[in-house]
């Protein structure tokens, strides 16, 4: 019975047949897409007068908003946010 290499270059390809596009974390078609999309929104819109009109109007929706970057800060370093 022959044995079987388990090198790199003995591997099967998993991609799509015809596809030579890295997906997931490199997918450089997404990321050249999105970064074209900003240069344009910030090209056409006035970001700091939308960074105006985004700011609290209230002491409570301050307060909500520094609460939920709190939790998202906290999700984003793997721990589960305290509610």
């Amino acid at each position: 019975m022959p044995r079987r290499d388990s090198s790199p270059s003995n591997t099967k390809d998993k991609r799509a047949p015809g596809n030579s596009r890295v997906q997931g974390e490199g997918d450089y078609i997404s990321g050249k897409r999105y970064q074209k999309d900003v240069e344009e929104f910030t090209r056409t819109h006035d970001t700091e007068k939308l960074a105006r009109e985004a700011e609290p109007k209230t002491e409570a929706e301050r307060r909500e908003m520094i609460e939920a970057e709190r939790k998202g800060k906290a999700r984003a370093k793997g721990r589960k946010p305290a509610r």
